[in-house]
C-alpha cells in the first residue's frame, strides 16, 4: 500500500493510519468549528451472527457471521494503544492533527543564569520560572478482569513525576523533578531515569536520546551520566562521567557538566524525558507501559535557552 507522506509503498500499511489521516486532511481542510473524534476505545472483538437463511459478504466471500471492531490489526477501528503491533501510532497521530486544528501555544523560553546549588534544599528553584509538567495519578495499579477470562496486573507505578525544571548554571546543566508522594530509595531498579536527547535528532542515539542520567546510581550524593554507543562491547549504555545529585522528600535535583554533553554556549536547545521503573528499555514504547513517565508515552519536554 501506498503512504502519501512516506512517497513509496510498504508491505504493513495498518501502523500508518492512511485512512485515518486522509479524514483529517478532509476535516482541516474544512476547518469547522467543531469535530468529532468517533471510536476512540472500541476496544473488544464481537462476532455477529447473520440472521436465519442469510449471509454477510465479509472478507470477500460469503459468511453466516462477521466480526466487529477488533477483528485484527488491520481491521479495527479503534485509536486507542494497542499492545504491540503499531502501539501508539494512532493515538499519536490523533494528537498531532488535534494540534493542527486547535493550534498549540508557544513553546517556552528560558534565559538567563540561576545560581542552583546541589544540596538537597531546593530553595534556589523557586527562582527559576518555566515548569514542565505531567499527568497526576497515572501509577495507579492495576488489578481487574478483562475479556475472555484474562485478568489484568499491573503493580510497577512507583514515583508519580507530577512536575520537572531545567536551569543553566554557568557550565552546569541542572534539572530538578517533583514527585506526588516521597521518592523511594534510588537503589531501586530503573530509578528516576532522566533521558537527555541533546541534538534534537531522532535518527541517532537511542530512540533520540543520546545521555541517560541515572541508570547506575552510585550513592545518596552521586550518579552516572551514560552515553548511548551501539557498538560498546559493555552495552549500548556506556559510562561517560559523574554527576552530583540530591534527593530529599519529593524532590531531586541533579548537576551535569554542559560540555560533557555537547550542550555549552550562549543559547541551547534541546530535548528530554524522565521515566521511572519502566521495565526495560527496549524501545521507546517501554518507557510508557510501566512505572511513570514524564511527559507521557513518546512526547518529549523541549529546553530553550539563551543568555
Amino acid at each position: 500500500t501506498y503512504v502519501p507522506w512516506l512517497g513509496k509503498t510498504v508491505d504493513r500499511p495498518e501502523g500508518y493510519g492512511i485512512y485515518f489521516q486522509e479524514r483529517w486532511d478532509e476535516a482541516l481542510e474544512v476547518d469547522p468549528s467543531f469535530i468529532y473524534i468517533n471510536d476512540w476505545n472500541e476496544w473488544t472483538a464481537g462476532k455477529y451472527n447473520a440472521p436465519e437463511g442469510e449471509t454477510y459478504d465479509f472478507m470477500r466471500r460469503k459468511s453466516n457471521f462477521r466480526f466487529i471492531d477488533q477483528y485484527n490489526s488491520e481491521f479495527n477501528r479503534s485509536i486507542q494503544p494497542m499492545k504491540g503491533g503499531y502501539t501508539d501510532n494512532y493515538y499519536m497521530q490523533m494528537a498531532q492533527n488535534i494540534r493542527r486544528y486547535k493550534g498549540v501555544r508557544p513553546i517556552p523560553k528560558s534565559s538567563g543564569e540561576n545560581h542552583i546549588e546541589i544540596n538537597g534544599k531546593f530553595d534556589d528553584w523557586k527562582s527559576v520560572e518555566v515548569e514542565y509538567r505531567d499527568t497526576i495519578g497515572d501509577t495507579a495499579h492495576r488489578d481487574y478482569p478483562g475479556y475472555g477470562g484474562l485478568h489484568y496486573t499491573e503493580d510497577s507505578g512507583r514515583n508519580d513525576i507530577v512536575a520537572s525544571k531545567v536551569a543553566i548554571d554557568g557550565d552546569k546543566l541542572c534539572f530538578y523533578a517533583e514527585t506526588k508522594e516521597p521518592l523511594t530509595p534510588h537503589t531501586d531498579p530503573n530509578w528516576m531515569l532522566l533521558l537527555i536527547d541533546a541534538d534534537q535528532n531522532h535518527d541517532t542515539g537511542w530512540c533520540g536520546y543520546d545521555y541517560l542520567i541515572n541508570k547506575n546510581v552510585t550513592d545518596e550524593k552521586h550518579t552516572t551520566i551514560s552515553r548511548y554507543n551501539p557498538d560498546s562491547p559493555d552495552g549500548p549504555w556506556v559510562e561517560a562521567g559523574q554527576a552530583a545529585y540530591r534527593y530529599t522528600d519529593k524532590s531531586l535535583e541533579i548537576s551535569l557538566p554542559r560540555d560533557l554533553l555537547g550542550l555549552d554556549g550562549n543559547e541551547l536547545s534541546f530535548d528530554f524525558h524522565w521515566s521511572d521503573n519502566p521495565t526495560d528499555l527496549k524501545d521507546a514504547i517501554s518507557l510508557c507501559t510501566n512505572g511513570d513517565s514524564a511527559p507521557n508515552r513518546r512526547f518529549n519536554y523541549r529546553f530553550i535557552w539563551k543568555r
